[in-house]
């Protein structure tokens, strides 16, 4: 028993936390927030129509309403995919500290409830 409470309180502790730190790390790696921050205003799958070098204002402004969309389109589904990232970004930092704590109360648990059994049991 001495060496359980050793490693549940000593290693097993240190590999939790370091287990939330990877979860963290694939969440901001897995949704690419830093990236899609970044490139925030780019069109959409870099779908963009190229301007004519001679001016005719009907391609122009065609060109410009295509380029406008592509970038509106990508706008709306990057923030879509950085709101569900950060969602999940957020439960992971909350959901870490309380899986730390319920990992330091686990073996009082486990000790109440046979005290608890057997109190039932003789009752």
């Amino acid at each position: 028993m001495p060496l359980y409470a050793k490693w549940h309180y000593g290693g097993g502790f240190r590999d939790l936390y370091h287990n939330w730190k990877n979860f963290i790390s694939f969440t901001l790696h897995f949704f690419s927030i830093k990236i899609l921050f970044s490139t925030l205003l780019a069109p959409f799958w870099r779908m963009d129509e190229e301007y004519k070098k001679e001016f005719d204002p009907e391609s122009f402004f065609e060109t410009l309403v295509v380029n406008t969309l592509m970038r509106l389109v990508g706008f709306f589904s990057r923030m879509f995919v950085i709101a569900i990232g950060l969602i999940v970004l957020f439960m992971v930092l909350v959901l870490g500290p309380v899986t730390l704590l319920l990992w330091a109360l686990a073996p009082l648990a486990v000790i109440a409830l046979f005290i608890l059994g057997v109190f039932s049991i003789l009752l």
